[in-house]
């Protein structure tokens, strides 16, 4: 049943309960297709870092980021993915609309979302904004030296100088080449 069939008899597109029912629709989607993606993800040997559902003028968009533990991701890694991510929802049939899928890599420049990151990426250059100053700086770019606990420890490629804080006083973080 389409969801305009489901509103009250005289609302329109335009009644907040629609807008809703939507948002609740896209919210389930997006639950499956990462089901879906993760199942197709760990039988290849690749983990999902990001999945959206998106617009491109009048495309709707199914983008998939993938990653591995083991190094970076390479255009074949895509390929090979997108080809079974593919396989997998034509069967599965879970998106009533046309769609392209978009499979990428997070990047050379990837976001540096947990602890777990800092740990995978010690001995790499980053660039990290804090929430709140430590030592008068708040940007912060150099060499992940060390993630301890909820303390990372970074060489400023400014002064050399090392530089601790919390996990939790990071705004936002991300390689740096």
């Amino acid at each position: 049943m389409a969801l305009v069939e489901m509103l009250p008899k005289g609302e329109g597109l335009f009644c907040p309960l629609f807008f809703i029912m939507v948002v609740l629709f896209v919210e389930d989607l997006k639950k499956e297709l990462l089901a879906l993606a993760n199942e197709v993800a760990n039988n290849l040997g690749y983990s999902i870092y990001d999945l959206g559902l998106s617009r491109r003028g009048k495309k709707r968009l199914v983008k998939v980021t993938i990653d591995k533990l083991d190094g970076y991701i390479s255009i074949s890694d895509c390929e090979s993915f997108s080809a079974e991510f593919d396989r997998a929802l034509d069967s599965a049939d879970l998106v009533p609309f046309s769609y392209d899928l978009v499979v990428e890599s997070p990047g050379l420049e990837r976001a540096l979302r947990d602890l777990d990151d800092y740990v995978r990426f010690t001995g790499e250059k980053a660039k990290i904004i804090l929430k709140e100053p430590v030592e008068g700086i708040s940007v912060v770019i150099g060499k992940i030296v060390s993630c301890q606990g909820e303390v990372v420890t970074v060489e400023s490629s400014e002064n050399g100088k090392e530089i601790a804080f919390h996990f939790s006083n990071v705004k936002r973080a991300n390689l740096k080449l």
